[in-house]
């Protein structure tokens, strides 16, 4: 076996693995997944892709074909709610979804550590619940 073969089919394992992982770990090796090869084949509801750096989710069974792509038609496709491990808060945050003290989310570009229990408040609705964590 060659290494271009040898390299194919650890490529191949490394996508079935990646399948098991969850978003957060996800956001962080976007890499290990594979991208749209525009190709016709069919593309399962829930699969994760590398989509420019970034692990996007089918929200539908659609046709891996140019016109289907993130960028073409984005409602097909689903962001994960993780970017580099850490959580996206989002615009509105449910008691279900509530970010606990030390837990660190991304608001837009930056990096907060939520500073109280049962965080339901953004960073732009309630700074003092935030922290600006510095990397």
């Amino acid at each position: 076996m060659n290494i271009l073969e040898n390299a194919r089919k650890l490529r191949k394992i490394i996508e079935q693995a990646s399948e098991s992982l969850t978003d957060a770990v996800a956001s962080e090796a976007p890499e290990l997944f594979a991208s749209l090869k525009h190709d016709g084949s069919l593309v399962k509801v829930g699969t994760r892709i590398n989509w420019n750096g970034v692990v996007k989710r089918a929200a539908v069974d659609l046709w891996d074909t140019e016109a289907n792509n993130p960028s073409n038609t984005p409602t097909l496709w689903e962001d994960i709610a993780y970017k580099q491990g850490y959580r996206i808060i989002p615009e509105t945050i449910t008691a279900g979804t509530a970010f606990s003290n030390g837990e660190m989310g991304w608001w837009g570009d930056t990096l907060y550590k939520s500073v109280i229990d049962s965080n339901v408040w953004t960073p732009m609705a309630h700074a003092s619940g935030w922290e600006v964590v510095e990397m």
